[in-house]
């Protein structure tokens, strides 16, 4: 006997006509690409040699494998800050922690002790 399969999900439809407009996702999303480059004839010992080349916004570097690993942990970390700071509501204007704090300190007899306030 034949076991009939359910479709738990509904169909997606894409709006097929709908042109790619690539600024949608930034000014610079469009112009992001990688090119790798050809193994150097000479590596000088102790350094790495460049393994391919990042273009962004015209401008083009040549970057090395450990560059490129820092870069992507840049980025991730970024995005997972901006997540947090979302979630916390620090994104918003007038919110979040502000950046020019003014204080004061006194000692027990009243007197001030450290101030960033100019007067």
């Amino acid at each position: 006997m034949a076991v009939k399969k359910f479709r738990n999900t509904k169909p997606t439809h894409h709006n097929q006509k709908k042109q790619f407009d690539p600024t949608r996702y930034g000014k610079l999303w469009g112009s992001i690409t990688f090119e790798l480059l050809d193994e150097p004839a000479y590596q000088e010992k102790g350094k790495q040699s460049p393994i391919g080349a990042l273009s962004l916004g015209g401008k083009k570097v040549e970057l090395t494998w450990a560059e490129t690993n820092r870069i992507i942990e840049q980025l991730y970390d970024g995005q997972h800050r901006h997540n947090v700071a979302k979630r916390l509501g620090m994104l918003y204007k007038g919110s979040g922690t502000p950046k020019n704090i003014q204080f004061t300190s006194y000692d027990a007899n009243g007197n001030v002790t450290a101030t960033n306030i100019k007067n």
